[in-house]
């Protein structure tokens, strides 16, 4: 099958557009199939695969431009992208539902976190953790998730950002722990 003209579809033509789309757009639908463990004909993964190529467009071909041959081919990477869109599709679509009287109450009874937490020295020795391995946002984001009990969604909340942002900040400061650990970092 011909290549598609990556340049021309970021230029705007609309023919290598369409060539693009007619090229990867089963690549595209079996990746989100794969990821959501449905088929092809199901609504949910044909509003994902919409959703791909609505990514791949939005605000002047951002992501698309963000391809970058050196590191994969085309296909390997709209298969990521696709997966990853996929994966997103489903955070947050089955909201729980609470009575207003419970959340009412919940929220009364709720402390808000203190913010300018800072892990007190007897559980960094304990842990032979230095307290600089880890930037402040970073130890705030595992006191909220770990010490507290917070789920995602409700330390985002807390702390003023977006649930990526927590899941981003949880997975730098478990490897970080990892890597210190693993190099021998707690002085056994």
């Amino acid at each position: 099958m011909d290549e598609v003209d990556l340049a021309a579809c970021l230029d705007g033509d609309k023919r290598a557009w369409d060539a693009l789309v007619a090229r990867y757009a089963p690549l595209i639908t079996a990746a989100v199939c794969r990821a959501l463990r449905r088929h092809g004909d199901d609504p949910q993964v044909q509003d994902v695969v919409q959703e791909v190529f609505l990514r791949l467009v939005k605000d002047d071909f951002r992501l698309l431009r963000q391809f970058d041959p050196g590191r994969a081919s085309l296909s390997t990477w709209l298969s990521i992208v696709a997966r990853s869109t996929a994966i997103s599709s489903t955070r947050g679509r089955q909201l729980p539902t609470v009575a207003l009287e419970e959340a009412a109450a919940a929220a009364t009874v709720q402390q808000p976190p203190d913010l300018d937490f800072e892990p007190d020295a007897s559980s960094l020795e304990r842990l032979r953790i230095p307290a600089d391995l880890l930037p402040h946002r970073q130890r705030m984001i595992l006191h909220l998730l770990f010490d507290r009990e917070m789920d995602v969604e409700s330390a985002a909340k807390a702390m003023g950002v977006d649930p990526q942002t927590i899941r981003s900040g949880k997975h730098k400061a478990l490897t970080k722990l990892r890597a210190f650990f693993a190099a021998g970092g707690a002085g056994e």
